[in-house]
């Protein structure tokens, strides 16, 4: 339980672009080509400086093992991602934070704990993430990662695609699906369900395959949003705890 609860961390908390202001570029003009496409995607792209999400989350480990639990994570801007795991009735599960250079763990079932440097997320995941990259993954604004992309539409969206990246990107020139692929392993992200009052998903799916042909899949559904409110990151190993082998 402690490694599946240690991974469900790191694929939570588990690229330069066109910098230019939404009022610089008219997102009434359909893009021409991936460039064009890219700097509007930027311009939506929303990044503030506390984010505070509560709802549940749903785990499939495999096809009969599924676990459903409350979550609540807090970010703030480029320092770090804190997170808590619920059982029913509000009892603390698991809680941890990241940062740049760290990544803190504690479960309460076994009374252990981890603390490990940050590039132990991406030897767990078996794909090579970074602190920012989970930051605007849960911020539901993922950058482009500078490519020679690939440039097509559909009915209904756009495709950035080279062999390693791909990227599934709305009329109103949001991500809707992102895809790392790392070898034979992959990591693919899914927002749906954005809301007309802050243009923010309700809903983040995230799907794990390995070279093992394991699939992990977690599925967030948001209740509650907030952005720019300053919160409290409380994380203290008791003493009673050991660490975790």
């Amino acid at each position: 339980m402690n490694k599946i609860a240690l991974y469900f961390f790191c694929i939570v908390f588990a690229s330069s672009c066109v910098t230019k202001n939404i009022s610089e570029l008219s997102l009434s003009i359909p893009p021409k080509n991936a460039k064009e496409l890219i700097a509007k995607v930027n311009s939506k792209n929303r990044f503030p400086e506390w984010l505070e999400l509560k709802g549940k989350v749903r785990l499939v480990l495999e096809k009969d093992n599924e676990v459903s639990l409350g979550i609540s994570i807090r970010v703030r801007k480029d320092s770090l991602i804190w997170a808590s795991v619920t059982a029913p009735f509000g009892i603390e599960l698991f809680r941890a934070v990241l940062t740049k250079d760290s990544v803190y763990y504690i479960n309460r079932t076994n009374k252990t704990y981890l603390v490990k440097p940050f590039d132990h997320i991406s030897k767990i995941i078996k794909t090579d993430i970074a602190f920012n990259e989970i930051q605007e993954m849960i911020m539901s604004s993922p950058k482009i990662v500078k490519k020679k992309y690939s440039f097509d539409k559909t009915n209904d969206d756009f495709l950035l695609s080279t062999q390693d990246y791909i990227y599934t990107i709305s009329n109103f020139f949001r991500i809707r699906q992102g895809v790392l692929i790392n070898k034979e392993n992959s990591l693919m992200y899914t927002y749906s369900n954005f809301s007309f009052d802050n243009d923010f998903p309700e809903q983040l799916e995230l799907v794990v395959k390995s070279s093992s042909k394991k699939v992990f899949n977690l599925k967030l559904n948001y209740s509650k949003v907030v952005f720019d409110q300053q919160h409290k990151t409380p994380f203290k190993i008791p003493s009673s705890y050991v660490e975790a082998k």
